[in-house]
């Protein structure tokens, strides 16, 4: 659960950075066509981000569920192994 509660802070924190990343180049716009740009690109980016961070929580999510299920798999099969 730890390593779950880390990444997702560092996820929170990459979301976070991309958003005032994409303020600043907002800002910064000359016209409105560099606004469309900006946020077009900040759209592919955020999705492609997205994407990424799924897969990374699922793998988590994996190593944290065998992780737990691991003791009580033990206790069965030590169970079983002196009920034969």
């Amino acid at each position: 659960m730890r390593d779950f509660s880390i990444k997702m802070i560092d996820l929170a924190q990459a979301n976070t950075e991309a958003i005032f990343a994409l303020s600043r180049e907002l800002a910064t716009a000359k016209s409105p066509s560099d606004l469309v740009q900006h946020w077009t690109s900040h759209a592919r980016k955020q999705f492609e981000m997205l994407s990424q961070q799924t897969k990374e929580l699922a793998a988590l999510g994996q190593k944290v569920a065998g992780a737990s299920a691991e003791p009580i798999t033990r206790s069965f099969n030590q169970a079983f192994k002196k009920a034969f």
